[in-house]
């Protein structure tokens, strides 16, 4: 599949892990979804994303993409996490 064709079904992933957050929240009581929706939708994104840095660097293998991202996470993460405890000491 086309890499912009996926960033679009990415795209319609986010939107559906946003409905279920928002069902889940009561936002939209007139809607109802399976117990941790959000959290089945979520996958679906991840899965996505995989499949679309797969088509941008398709010489590297699902495993080492997902290993690569959880890499960049946890960074992500822990730097986010070292802002918040200096906001608290401040």
């Amino acid at each position: 599949m086309d890499p912009l064709m996926l960033l679009c079904k990415l795209t319609e992933e986010c939107g559906e892990l946003a409905e279920a957050v928002l069902v889940e929240r009561g936002f939209k009581p007139h809607k109802t979804l399976e117990p941790d929706a959000a959290i089945a939708e979520a996958a679906d994104v991840l899965m996505c994303l995989l499949l679309l840095l797969g088509r941008l660097y398709p010489t590297r293998s699902p495993e080492e993409l997902a290993a690569l991202l959880t890499g960049q996470a946890n960074d992500k993460l822990a730097r986010y996490v070292a802002r918040q405890m200096a906001r608290k000491e401040a």
